[in-house]
């Protein structure tokens, strides 16, 4: 089996991710080329004589310089998984609840293939959510004993679901967060309206 750097990237990608990156084949390297065109290959997406590989690569060796930082940061993005950050993770878990940390972390279990344990995390966030609510009801209302509760699902979250499924030194590219928070925001915002209709139609 033919392989190089980037075929274990390759190999965790969807089939309509790797033929963007073929049709895109101008902003990547040769070897990134390469390994899409075997990891294809091996699917049986195309057969060997399809692709010209000599043809469609050697033009991708003269790049501008004009150019050259945006085939730089394909370049990484292509290399490295995107996640979302711990602190992203933090953040959502602590302002929100857990499962709003849970779901940017199965979001990173999903890029690095890891389904069973993106499952795991999906369960125990709505259990752990669940029972937080429950015991919040009929305990003191004060906001240190919800940060407590969220720090402890961020705590699972990062100490046994990130360590245990995703390499401890692995590098990535922080993924950006304005689209889960955008909606996380609105989210929250619906659910306070839901929350103070009945006071509102009552009045």
């Amino acid at each position: 089996m033919n392989t190089n750097s980037f075929t274990r990237n390759m190999r965790l990608k969807s089939n309509k991710e790797l033929e963007d990156i073929l049709k895109e084949k101008n902003k990547y390297t040769q070897e990134a080329i390469q390994a899409v065109v075997w990891e294809m290959e091996n699917r049986n997406l195309i057969e060997k004589s399809e692709v010209d590989f000599e043809e469609n690569t050697l033009k991708i060796l003269s790049v501008s310089k004009e150019s050259k930082s945006d085939n730089e940061s394909s370049y990484k993005k292509l290399v490295l998984p995107v996640l979302y950050s711990k602190k992203a993770i933090q953040g959502f878990t602590i302002f929100f609840t857990t499962i709003f940390g849970a779901v940017l972390l199965m979001h990173n279990l999903k890029q690095m293939n890891k389904l069973k344990a993106r499952n795991q995390v999906l369960i125990f966030g709505i259990v752990f959510t669940i029972l937080s609510a429950i015991l919040l009801n009929y305990l003191p209302k004060m906001l240190f004993t919800t940060l407590l509760f969220n720090l402890t699902g961020y705590a699972v979250l990062i100490e046994f679901f990130w360590k245990n499924n995703i390499e401890k030194e692995v590098e990535y590219v922080k993924k950006e967060v304005w689209k889960p928070l955008t909606i996380s925001i609105i989210i929250v915002l619906l659910l306070l309206f839901l929350q103070l209709l009945p006071q509102i139609l009552g009045m």
